[in-house]
């Protein structure tokens, strides 16, 4: 990860964990709610160089923790968090040259990584209707890199190589930072549960690549969130 994107990831961690701080503070004594949630993906990245293309979205899952800290005397305010394992996907394609023989080489990639995600987002929330909460939402996704792999496909003389579940740590940045908004409901059972149904956009900040050959590119997606609270 080079200098500047070090500067941005960190700058967005800071605002971050200030506004983590602030919201325990407030909410000290207040009501909590947690719940378990599931959330299918599609991930592609978009990249800002000419040294990569991109090839097409690509499936994966987040599932975890969810958590509303309930900001104020009402509930149409809270402060969610939670703790996720998110699988992000996305293809690209690059053409090179090959420095021994000169040769012009293309390769298409499906991307595969795992995050660790610490997410922060304020939820504002209408008053029940009928049995039915609608929910607006907007903050930060901050996830650490805990797994990378790659399938490889290399066209190159005219001879085609593939290699699947390779280890592609070294090409991926350790940290994504990006701005999320979302937008759902929640259909209360009984009491306190209410199940979950959403949909969000994680928009990344940083490159998604720790490899000057790969350049700058970002990775996005868009998922389906399903889940229950308590």
């Amino acid at each position: 990860m080079n200098a500047k994107t070090m500067r941005k990831t960190s700058a967005a961690l800071v605002i971050a964990l200030a506004v983590t701080s602030s919201a325990f503070a407030q909410n000290e004594g207040r009501s909590v709610r947690l719940g378990l949630s599931i959330a299918p993906n599609l991930g592609w990245i978009t990249p800002s160089g000419k040294k990569v293309d991109s090839d097409g979205s690509k499936l994966g899952f987040r599932f975890g923790l969810m958590t509303d800290f309930i900001i104020g005397a009402n509930a149409n305010y809270a402060f969610a968090t939670g703790l996720y394992l998110n699988n992000i996907g996305a293809k690209y394609k690059r053409t090179y040259t090959a420095l021994t023989d000169s040769l012009v080489s293309s390769q298409t990639a499906a991307l595969r990584v795992q995050y660790v995600e610490l997410p922060i987002s304020i939820k504002l929330k209408t008053n029940e209707i009928g049995y039915m909460t609608y929910f607006g939402q907007i903050g930060f996704d901050t996830g650490f890199r805990v797994g990378a792999k790659g399938d490889y496909e290399t066209v190159r003389n005219g001879q085609t190589v593939s290699l699947k579940d390779e280890d592609a740590s070294d090409d991926v940045s350790e940290f994504r930072v990006a701005l999320v908004v979302g937008a759902g409901f929640e259909y209360n059972f009984s009491g306190n549960t209410s199940a979950l149904v959403g949909l969000k956009y994680s928009n990344g900040f940083n490159n998604v690549f720790d490899n000057d050959d790969l350049g700058q590119a970002k990775l996005h997606y868009a998922e389906l969130t399903l889940g229950m609270l308590f």
